[in-house]
C-alpha cells in the first residue's frame, strides 16, 4: 500500500514538473528564442528524453528537474551551443545522476568561484567544507562531505590529497573541476534567456 502512495505521489510531482516545462517550453518559443525546426533535432530528441526518463524512472525533485530544465531550455535557444552539439544531452545524462545535495553543493561552489571571494592560501577541507555549508544552506560541513565523495567520483570537483584526504586542490574554480564549472556556467545562461 506505502508503494502505490509513493508512487502515486511521485506521478503526481512528476505531472507538476512537467506542466512548469511546458509552460517556459512554450514562453521561450513565443519570445523566438526557440526555432520551429530545433524539435526535428536529434538533440532535442534526446534531451527530451532524459527529461522523460528523470521524470517517469526517477524520483525527482525540485532542484534535480530545475537544473536540467534550464540545460535543456538553453540547449533549445542555441545561444550557447548549437543542436550539433554533444554536449547538452551530455550534461544532462551527467546532472540526471546528481543527488539534489550534490546540485546544492556545485551551485554553491560556482557562486563562490565567480564572486572570487576565497583566498587559495587559506584553503583546507575543512574550511572548503565550511564555506560550502554556509553557502549552499545545508549548514553543515558533514553533509557537504557526503555529497563531495560523489561529485569526485563524477570529475564534477577536484579530488583530495594525499593518503589521509588532507589536501584539496583548488585550481582557479573553487575546486569545481572544468566539467563541473562549464555545467554550470551553461546552467547560468538560462537565467540570461529569461531575463530577456
Amino acid at each position: 500500500m506505502k508503494a502505490g502512495r509513493q508512487d502515486i505521489l511521485q506521478r503526481i510531482r512528476s505531472g507538476n514538473f512537467l506542466q512548469t516545462f511546458k509552460y517556459e517550453w512554450d514562453q521561450f518559443r513565443k519570445k523566438g528564442k526557440i526555432q520551429d525546426d530545433y524539435m526535428q533535432s536529434e538533440q532535442h530528441q534526446e534531451c527530451l528524453q532524459e527529461m522523460f526518463d528523470f521524470l517517469d524512472k526517477d524520483s525527482p525533485d525540485e532542484n534535480r528537474f530545475s537544473f536540467l530544465k534550464k540545460i535543456f531550455l538553453t540547449a533549445a535557444t542555441e545561444s550557447v551551443t548549437d543542436r550539433n552539439s554533444l554536449l547538452p544531452q551530455q550534461y544532462m545524462k551527467i546532472c540526471r545522476t546528481l543527488s539534489s545535495g550534490e546540485v546544492l553543493v556545485l551551485q554553491a561552489a560556482f557562486s563562490i568561484a565567480k564572486t572570487g571571494e576565497w583566498d587559495a592560501n587559506d584553503m583546507n577541507v575543512q574550511n572548503w567544507l565550511k564555506k560550502i555549508a554556509e553557502r549552499s544552506a545545508l549548514r553543515y560541513p558533514e553533509l557537504i562531505e557526503i555529497h563531495e565523495r560523489n561529485l569526485m567520483d563524477k570529475r564534477l570537483i577536484t579530488p583530495r590529497l594525499y593518503s589521509d584526504n588532507s589536501g584539496i586542490t583548488m585550481g582557479k574554480y573553487f575546486r569545481l573541476s572544468e566539467l563541473g564549472y562549464e555545467i554550470c556556467k551553461f546552467i547560468e545562461s538560462y537565467e540570461e534567456d529569461i531575463a530577456t
